[in-house]
């Protein structure tokens, strides 16, 4: 168990790396830069509440009322808006539980998609 509570710290360690290094870039849509498109720059920031939005509704439709509070307490930034670096961060340190794998699992499926197009 406590393997596997490791393997979740590290993953979330690494998927912190991969959202600061894609927050920081531009998001191309129909094969262009955003950045040339009426004055418009998207980065992967401009879709993090979507992304916590996702991560909630997933934690309510699977009955998660763990992921849901760890999400609102440790996902959130000073202004309360929701805040993936945090919620990385977080789970980087904590002990990786059930919970915290929940979160992973689901946040590393969306951050290594939006690399794989974007990255």
């Amino acid at each position: 168990m406590e393997a596997a509570a490791h393997a979740v710290s590290v993953e979330a360690r690494e998927l912190l790396d991969i959202w600061d290094r894609l927050a920081r870039q531009h998001v191309a849509l129909a094969g262009s830069c955003a950045c040339s498109a009426g004055g418009v720059t998207l980065q992967l920031q401009d879709f993090e509440q979507d992304i916590a939005d996702y991560l909630l509704g997933q934690a309510e439709r699977n009955g998660r009322a763990d992921v849901a509070a760890l999400l609102r307490e440790r996902g959130r930034a000073d202004d309360g808006t929701w805040s993936i670096g945090a919620l990385l961060g977080a789970l980087a340190g904590a002990p990786g539980d059930d919970t915290c794998a929940f979160l992973v699992a689901r946040l590393g499926k969306t951050l290594r998609s939006f690399a794989k197009l974007h990255g």
